[in-house]
């Protein structure tokens, strides 16, 4: 992507085709060893910062440090990814506020009416993309498909981009090859179709997710002035990612009366006449419970986070702003401290609130950087400074704290249909993530097993049904 980029940003870049032969072959092998080793240039000054300065805050300055090399390393499920996508889609569109503006904004931008007709032809270019024999990914497209071409020659479009110093870490936010993933390849009138390039896979999937809240935040909401950024954030949180993961949920859970699944409104009440937003999710079977905080936003470049290069750019950092930002301060400081103080306000007939209860902390995240191995240790291990800070036990008579766990939404795609078959459960795929993470259990010390994810338990226990029934009968799309 490094090396795609470095050519795309070249001022003598042309789209011509020049003859395959050995020595262009030649040239390019040449070119990827020096993109490759730019790439690494930002290490260099590994052996000379001294890191022993660094304590106990060795695993956090690395967390942040490596974040521009592993950022976009994880990957979903390609129809999972589409369905998320056309559930946003269709929250926007019918929203009172965002609805109007978001059918100006896809007439403008992509020329298409709706956004179905948007997500439909971005679906079925991409299913078709696949080429067996080069093993790789580009789209043809018939001439006569007007609305595929529109959109995907937006995906396609060729925008300025001021080329960053290649010392600068944004370089590795790939601000270009975001905005546009496919490359137009150059149209022939004796054929009758026009070829792409996808550029990057996850790129091109999360045009019509993740990397959409954003372009239609930058290009129309923010100047047009509709909104505020915390206002978009909130949407997106509220009304958008709530709901898609409680409905994930409750499909998950319906065939398991024996869980009791309480969410959002039914996780708000009031103590002496003044009204509590306790949780997102609250999860419980017997005496096991989950409480979850759910996090809908993603790590913005501006701030400093993905760009620290040297110990000074990590001394910088607002850590304290970060770990609020990103649900894990709530989560201790009223979430689990509060636990006790609330759990008779909960409407869960059944709980025997006088027994000893396991509580399960989890943040279910959008950001795959952070149910990433990088943060997830150093995540955890903040989880319990915080709660020593408030002086909570982790364990004590009447609970026992069970180590923070953090899930991408994309993990919980991944298991419904396991949940509802009944193949799995829900607070087993825990405990099996938890044990295999365990940074106390000295035979996870082996190959730094205690780093592992989320991932590693569904490679483990989930064999098949990683798309739910419901999602790949595509009866949504057609709808």
């Amino acid at each position: 992507m490094y090396a795609l980029q470095e050519i795309l940003n070249f001022n003598g870049f042309v789209k011509e085709t020049p003859e395959y032969n050995f020595d262009n072959r030649e040239r390019i092998f040449k070119f990827l060893l020096i993109a490759n080793n730019q790439i690494l240039k930002g290490d260099s000054n590994y052996k000379k910062e001294g890191y022993e300065q660094l304590g106990n805050d060795f695993f956090e300055f690395f967390m942040f440090r490596e974040l521009h090399h592993n950022q976009y390393n994880e990957c979903s499920n390609s129809i999972n990814v589409f369905y998320k996508s056309l559930f946003l889609l269709h929250k926007i569109e019918n929203h009172h506020i965002f609805s109007n503006h978001f059918k100006n904004y896809l007439i403008w931008y992509y020329k298409v009416e709706n956004a179905d007709v948007f997500l439909k032809n971005i679906f079925w270019a991409y299913i078709k993309s696949y080429d067996e024999t080069l093993k790789l990914r580009y789209l043809n497209v018939l001439k006569s498909e007007l609305d595929t071409i529109k959109v995907l020659d937006a995906f396609s479009a060729d925008r300025e981009f001021k080329v960053l110093e290649k010392d600068n870490l944004e370089v590795f936010d790939f601000s270009r090859i975001k905005k546009s993933p496919l490359f137009k390849g150059k149209m022939k009138d004796e054929k009758d179709t026009i070829g792409y390039l996808i550029l990057d896979d996850g790129f091109f999937l999360e045009k019509a997710y993740s990397l959409l809240i954003n372009d239609f935040w930058f290009d129309y909401l923010k100047p047009n002035e509709i909104c505020t950024r915390k206002d978009w954030g909130s949407f997106i949180g509220t009304d958008f990612y709530e709901p898609f993961l409680c409905e994930i949920f409750m499909e998950s859970f319906s065939n398991t009366p024996e869980i009791i699944f309480r969410s959002t409104d039914e996780l708000k009440f009031k103590i002496e006449g003044r009204p509590i937003e306790y949780a997102d999710f609250y999860i419980r079977e017997k005496q096991n419970i989950t409480l979850i905080e759910a996090k809908s936003s993603y790590l913005a470049i501006i701030n400093g986070y993905k760009t620290v290069s040297t110990i000074d750019d990590f001394r910088k950092l607002n850590l304290e702003e970060f770990y609020d930002d990103y649900g894990l301060v709530q989560l201790v400081s009223k979430t689990i401290k509060k636990f006790h103080l609330y759990k008779n306000h909960i409407t869960d007939d059944k709980f025997n609130s006088n027994r000893k209860v396991q509580l399960y902390p989890i943040l279910i995240v959008n950001d795959p950087i952070f149910s990433s191995s990088l943060a997830l240790f150093v995540f955890k291990r903040k989880f319990n400074e915080l709660l020593e800070k408030e002086g909570i036990n982790k364990k004590a008579k009447e609970h026992n704290i069970k180590d923070l766990c953090i899930m991408n939404v994309s993990h919980l795609q991944d298991m419904e249909q396991s949940l509802i078959d009944k193949k799995n459960n829900f607070f087993k795929i825990l405990d099996t993530y938890l044990l295999m993470s365990n940074y106390n259990n000295k035979a996870n010390f082996n190959r730094y097993n205690f780093l592992r994810t989320f991932d590693h338990v569904l490679h483990a226990k989930i064999k098949e049904g990683l798309i739910a029934n419901r999602i790949k009968d595509l009866k949504w799309l057609q709808e």
